[in-house]
């Protein structure tokens, strides 16, 4: 949404683009990181079978993967189950939102792990940074679609970041304030990518 705000409608095929590599990317890499180093395993092989599983049955890729399916057929749904669908898709971001909400308001902040300011560094001013470098390294790229990718890097860390903690039961803490931070930082950083791109600042040859 921020992304087609500030770019407009040609924002869109770039911005789904690199919404679902992230997922994918994301909730892939997440899994096998945890089977590999907190899981007790009888070999790699294994490993890979276990996590390969659980990327097919993560309920986003599997949602994504109908979602292409249904786009390519043409395959529009019932009333009803729309309807319903969309209930259901309108209030994922508000519950994940609560339950953020109740993880910090429980945890002090004194107990802030040192790694959570310097991931927030990384996620904020490095990766934008990388972005940037990459699209110049690697164009030319159509201008709205190396923008889309230095304004999506600049992004504040996600809810799936949180959702993915609590559903590993690990690092939930630090993640929801990771993500809290975060949010709070990309103020002045978001804003800063943002001012960049709408005067014209940000230009790639």
């Amino acid at each position: 949404g921020l992304a087609l705000s500030v770019l407009g409608a040609k924002a869109a095929a770039p911005t789904a683009l690199i919404f679902c590599c992230d997922s994918i990317f994301l909730f892939s890499i997440v899994p096998l990181l945890v089977e590999l180093t907190e899981r007790d395993h009888a070999s790699v092989a294994h490993a890979l079978r276990t996590v390969l599983r659980q990327i097919v049955q993560n309920p986003l890729i599997m949602a994504t993967a109908a979602g292409i399916l249904a786009a390519a057929l043409q395959l529009h749904p019932p009333t009803v189950f729309d309807r319903i669908l969309q209930f259901l898709q309108n209030a994922a971001a508000p519950t994940a939102l609560f339950a953020l909400g109740v993880t910090v308001a429980l945890r002090p902040f004194e107990r802030l792990p040192w790694e959570v300011p310097v991931l927030t560094l990384v996620k904020l001013v490095v990766h934008p940074l990388l972005s940037f470098g990459l699209m110049l390294l690697f164009g030319p790229f159509a201008q709205p679609w190396a923008v889309t990718a230095v304004l999506m890097a600049a992004l504040p860390p996600a809810l799936n970041v949180f959702v993915i903690a609590r559903q590993h039961d690990s690092w939930i803490e630090p993640a929801s304030s990771a993500v809290l931070i975060g949010t709070f930082a990309s103020v002045v950083t978001l804003t800063t990518v943002m001012w960049l791109i709408q005067s014209g600042r940000l230009v790639f040859p």
